[in-house]
C-alpha cells in the first residue's frame, strides 16, 4: 500500500502517455518494473528480522491517527456541533484517548524494535 505513490512515479516515468494504458510499448515496461519492484520490496522484507515491528510502528503512527482521531476532528469541525452536546464531548474523548494510545504504540514499536535489532540476522525469519 504504501508502495503504490513510489511506483506510480516509477511508472510515470517509464510509460509514454501518448499510447494506451494497456498498449504494447506501456504494458512490457510496467510488468518488467512491477516485477522488480515487487521482487525488491519483498527481498528487504524477507531480510529485516523485525519486519512485523515496523508494520506496528507503520500502524501506530499512520493507521490510528486516519481511523480514530482524524474522522472524529473532522466531524466537529465540519458539523460544528455545540461544545456541551453529548457528540462533541464524545469525539473529544475519542480523539484524547486514541492520542495516547497512538502514542503508546508508537513507544512500543520502537522499543520492540530495538530489543530485535540487538539480535539482528540476516533473514531470520526463514
Amino acid at each position: 500500500m504504501y508502495s503504490q505513490p513510489t511506483f506510480e512515479v516509477i511508472e510515470g516515468k517509464a510509460s509514454d502517455p501518448t499510447v494506451g494504458r494497456f498498449s504494447f510499448r506501456n504494458l512490457i515496461p510496467r510488468l518488467i518494473l512491477r516485477g522488480f519492484y515487487v521482487a525488491t520490496a519483498t527481498f528487504v522484507a524477507a531480510l529485516l528480522p523485525f519486519f512485523a515491528d515496523i508494520n506496528g510502528l507503520i500502524g501506530a503512527f499512520g493507521f490510528t491517527p486516519l481511523d480514530f482521531i482524524l474522522p472524529m476532528l473532522f466531524y466537529n469541525m465540519v458539523f460544528k456541533p455545540s461544545r456541551r452536546s453529548f457528540i462533541f464531548l464524545i469525539n473529544a474523548l475519542i480523539i484524547v484517548v486514541f492520542t495516547i494510545v497512538g502514542i503508546l504504540g508508537c513507544i512500543a514499536a520502537i522499543r520492540q524494535i530495538v530489543l530485535d535489532a540487538r539480535a539482528y540476522r540476516l533473514f531470520a525469519n526463514l
